[in-house]
């Protein structure tokens, strides 16, 4: 079984923060890599040792998830620091409602 800390840039001294969180929110639009997004404000972190994640769907319907009636597929969600405060979570489409749980672990 692998440990954290053998994972970059973790592999130095493991874990100074972690933090999470749930939401259900409807996606902004913009523009280029950011179509469509939902940012959320974390306590301060280093941007270059953290990592980011997000388990959950973008999707058209009610559950997020393709309907198996026609409905829209669910979508690949990116998620990324923007700047030290900030962690933004990117989809494709706009009018999507994103749901599921976010994550961010920083390193030593």
């Amino acid at each position: 079984m692998s440990s954290l800390s053998q994972f970059a840039p973790f592999a130095g001294g493991g874990l100074k923060s972690f933090q999470t969180g749930y939401l259900s929110a409807s996606l902004s639009s913009s523009s280029g890599e950011d179509a469509t997004y939902y940012d959320v404000t974390l306590s301060a972190v280093t941007t270059a040792k953290t990592i980011t994640g997000f388990q959950g769907a973008a999707g058209s319907n009610n559950y997020g998830f393709y309907s198996g009636y026609g409905g829209e597929a669910a979508a690949v969600v990116t998620t990324r620091m923007t700047s030290t405060t900030n962690l933004r979570m990117a989809s494709r489409d706009a009018g999507y409602t994103l749901r599921g749980r976010w994550q961010a672990a920083e390193a030593n």
